[in-house]
């Protein structure tokens, strides 16, 4: 008799051993949610800034001469809105306690060179191509910190988003040592790097849940 009361009471504990399970993965799934929408706002405003410079570019193809100030406007304005962002985000998401949160140095980056760009156009329009090389360079680099995060999530299309990403530092580059490009070539290679960055970030999308888990 005395078995089989004991066998009834460890029984009796397993359905509450269940509920606290359960109500834990259900408060670490709220916990969660704020950091999830964040990236997920964070990758559609990437998608919409890639859009933005891919239209710019097509502008330039068409009319290079006069777009030129327009296209400092706004990747400047672009730019200062980016670093602030990345800013907030560092410090709303607690990223000083993250290793691999460098959205404060992206950040700050952003909003010197977008204040650079706004303010120093004039000068800035005669070296064109150097501009939006840096601001590609600079893309590629945060790219690549996501492809690091999708490996270290175990996302098999990781050296795909790695793979962009390098085309368009490569690009980047060319356009810093080819210091005499013509504008409309620029606008073309601002084209590529927009087709790109749309690339990346949707795959980055499809597996969010992955990564920011």
């Amino acid at each position: 008799m005395a078995t089989k009361t004991t066998s009834k009471k460890s029984t009796a504990k397993k359905p509450s051993t269940a509920k606290t399970t359960n109500s834990r993965k259900k408060t670490t799934a709220k916990a969660d949610m704020p950091i999830l929408r964040r990236a997920k706002s964070a990758s559609w405003m990437a998608i919409f800034e890639s859009l933005a410079i891919g239209a710019l570019g097509i502008l330039l193809i068409l009319n290079p001469n006069t777009m030129l100030k327009i296209v400092f406007y706004v990747v400047g304005i672009f730019l200062i809105i980016k670093g602030v962002y990345k800013i907030l985000n560092y410090f709303a998401v607690h990223g000083k306690y993250d290793f691999y949160n460098n959205d404060l140095l992206y950040g700050v980056v952003a909003l010197i060179f977008g204040v650079i760009c706004v303010v120093l156009w004039e000068q800035l329009k005669e070296v064109i191509g150097i501009v939006v090389g840096v601001w590609m360079i600079y893309g590629a680099l945060v790219r690549m910190n996501t492809a690091i995060k999708m490996h270290a999530a175990g996302i098999k299309e990781w050296f795909y988003v790695l793979l962009l990403s390098m085309v368009m530092m490569a690009l980047g580059i060319y356009m810093i040592i080819s210091m005499n490009l013509i504008v409309s070539l620029v606008g073309w290679i601002m084209v590529a790097a927009a087709v790109i960055g749309v690339l990346d970030d949707i795959i980055f999308i499809r597996h969010i849940d992955a990564v920011t888990q």
